[in-house]
């Protein structure tokens, strides 16, 4: 018998829906800035993202890096000793 009792009519289920709405719209412009934030945050670098300096860096690096490593290879080479005869 209770299960069925309808809600009173004196006062509407929600006083004002002006605030609900704005609350709503708040919300989802923060979620907007959060996305934004994100997506700045997470972007791969593309053709904007390097700069003139960057790239300048990264050939000096890589022109180091090959000097390097012919030096490491050049360590490694098996080279007689001076004065020896090859006959062994």
């Amino acid at each position: 018998s209770q299960a069925f009792v309808a809600a009173p009519f004196s006062r509407p289920a929600l006083a004002s829906t002006t605030s609900l709405d704005a609350s709503r719209i708040n919300a989802k412009q923060e979620k907007r800035k959060r996305n934004r934030e994100n997506m700045r945050k997470f972007k791969k670098g593309g053709k904007r993202g390097t700069s003139r300096k960057k790239m300048m860096r990264k050939m000096q690096s890589s022109a180091q890096r090959m000097v390097e490593n012919e030096f490491i290879a050049k360590c490694f080479l098996t080279v007689p000793p001076p004065n020896s005869d090859e006959k062994a």
